[in-house]
């Protein structure tokens, strides 16, 4: 009795050590497959949607990226405490479903697809991308520059927390009314949060900037990852979700290796159970006889 009480508490402290260990990423997975339900949604509106309407919402786009050509306006730094007044215009635009959701970004190198929303609350930066309001609509042309920013280290998501690992030449993309547009980083810079210049429109230029907080987990400066516009090369593999989140299974180690861990403890515990098993029914035999 002993031995079975003993046997069913190390089982539990070692379930809830792995439940612990691999509690970010139980966390993040959850929050990609949620996500993920968002973006199919999404989709599934924008390709039902009548190619009338869908041009009505890249027109209405391209005349608010016009407008902020003009003006230019200063930026504020995305993660800032500061109240922000909402605008009602910039909130229509590119809202199809009315959930805020207006495209989606894919980082292949770090594994990462999801959605992007209108603004940079702290609601949208607990689950996906915001997209800072005052930059341009991420529909591409001349005279835009789109800023897309994400939070690190969060306990229940992992968003940006990589993206110091992309350099200069990789490639990320913005699935965006139906189609998709393709980035390619130039130049990655550290910068104040006050520093929001960096983040201006350049006269004919289309370029997209990721922007997240550093150091990692200090978050007293600002991670900038300029990209400019390049060719779209079509992929075979049009399920960007599902490969995606399969990719960052992969490079999860120790859930990988923990996992393996308690598989090996599984298949040993049922072996001396079945074995134990065995042994009594063989001692009843030798008594009977």
């Amino acid at each position: 009795m002993k031995s079975k009480i003993l046997g069913m508490l190390i089982i539990l402290l070692f379930a809830a050590g792995y439940v612990t260990l691999n509690y970010p990423v139980f966390g993040t997975l959850y929050n990609q497959i949620h996500e993920g339900k968002v973006i199919e949604s999404y989709d599934h509106t924008v390709h039902t949607m009548d190619k009338e309407r869908r041009k009505k919402y890249l027109e209405e786009a391209q005349a608010y990226n016009i407008m902020l050509a003009k003006e230019n306006p200063q930026l504020l730094d995305a993660f800032s405490q500061e109240t922000k007044k909402s605008d009602s215009v910039y909130n229509r635009v590119l809202n199809m479903e009315e959930s805020g959701v207006m495209g989606a970004l894919e980082i292949p190198k770090i594994s990462l697809y999801l959605p992007v929303y209108h603004g940079t609350s702290q609601e949208v930066l607990e689950k996906g991308i915001g997209h800072l309001e005052g930059s341009s609509m991420p529909i591409g042309g001349k005279n835009t520059h789109a800023v897309l920013t994400g939070h690190r280290g969060l306990p229940s998501a992992e968003l940006f927390s990589n993206l110091d690992q992309l350099e200069r030449d990789d490639e990320f993309y913005i699935h965006i009314l139906g189609e998709t547009l393709a980035y390619k980083v130039f130049h990655v810079e550290t910068v104040k949060p006050e520093e929001t210049g960096h983040l201006a429109i350049a006269r004919g230029r289309d370029r997209i900037t990721l922007v997240t907080c550093t150091p990692y987990g200090i978050n007293t400066h600002r991670l900038l990852v300029h990209a400019k516009r390049v060719p779209y090369k079509e992929k075979e593999n049009t399920n960007f979700q599902k490969d995606t989140l399969w990719k960052w299974l992969m490079k999860q180690k120790v859930f990988l290796i923990s996992t393996d861990v308690l598989v090996f403890f599984i298949i040993y515990f049922l072996i001396r159970c079945f074995w134990q098993r065995n042994v009594k029914k063989r001692r009843r035999k030798k008594n009977i006889t």
